[in-house]
């Protein structure tokens, strides 16, 4: 007894959980905001919808729609290359062609910011490795890994908040205006006088014939012999119990 209230105490919670208007909207689809910065400081965003657990790289790869090359064989998983025409093209050039001299270093380094956030985070673990949340901020920055992107706006103003759709309202019919006849009314002719009928006769009845009921045909004898064998073989076995009885 005490096992089964023990089960029936979490599972009334999670039924209580279930039904709060919160968790019907844990079905609804996710969004996340992506900003793509290029050389020329060219600032684009992109409100992303998805309805399933995605990482940063399956943002960029699969859901954003940029023509993007990358190396599957580093050690953090991949390494974007080129985004656009931005970058370098490998597998002809090395995935970090701008870093391979003594000068400046350029490459697609990826940055984040949390749900309400306002601080811009590098992400040295990688883009495979980054869990994307419902409210992120996602940003890949073709620089020096140093400087964060530029973009200094909200999540709402790359993903707005839904709105409702107008109900549309029916208007009243107009009404459409009745024509007034103006011609003359024609004289109408007097109504004849009713002439009286004379009246009716009603006709003698016929007096319904009266139905004998048909008489009851009896039921032969033969009918009965299984009822009285019954009987008899009751009474054989009421005597054979008396017998016993008196032994």
């Amino acid at each position: 007894m005490h096992r089964l209230l023990g089960w029936l105490g979490p599972l009334f919670f999670l039924l209580a959980a279930l039904s709060l208007p919160g968790a019907a909207l844990a079905d609804e689809p996710s969004r996340a905001a992506l900003v793509v910065q290029f050389a020329d400081d060219q600032v684009e965003t992109r409100c992303i919808t998805f309805d399933e657990e995605i990482t940063g790289a399956d943002l960029l790869l699969t859901y954003s729609g940029y023509d993007t090359i990358v190396d599957a064989s580093s050690g953090l998983g991949i390494s974007v290359c080129q985004i656009e025409t931005e970058g370098c093209l490998y597998p002809a050039e090395h995935c970090f062609c701008q870093c391979m001299g003594g000068g400046d270093c350029a490459y697609w380094n990826y940055f984040y910011r949390e749900p309400g956030s306002d601080q811009w985070t590098y992400s040295a673990l990688g883009a495979v490795l980054r869990k994307v949340q419902h409210g992120s901020i996602e940003a890949w920055v073709w620089g020096d890994g140093t400087t964060p992107p530029a973009f200094s706006g909200t999540f709402e103003s790359i993903c707005p908040p839904p709105t409702a759709e107008p109900t549309a309202t029916s208007e009243p019919p107009t009404p459409i205006p009745t024509a007034i006849s103006t011609l003359p009314a024609s004289p109408q002719p007097p109504e004849p006088t009713p002439t009286p009928l004379p009246s009716a006769t009603a006709a003698p009845t016929t007096p319904a014939p009266i139905q004998t009921p048909a008489p009851t045909t009896a039921q032969p004898l033969t009918s009965y012999w299984p009822f009285g064998l019954m009987l008899i073989g009751l009474a054989l076995v009421a005597l054979w119990v008396r017998s016993r009885r008196g032994v």
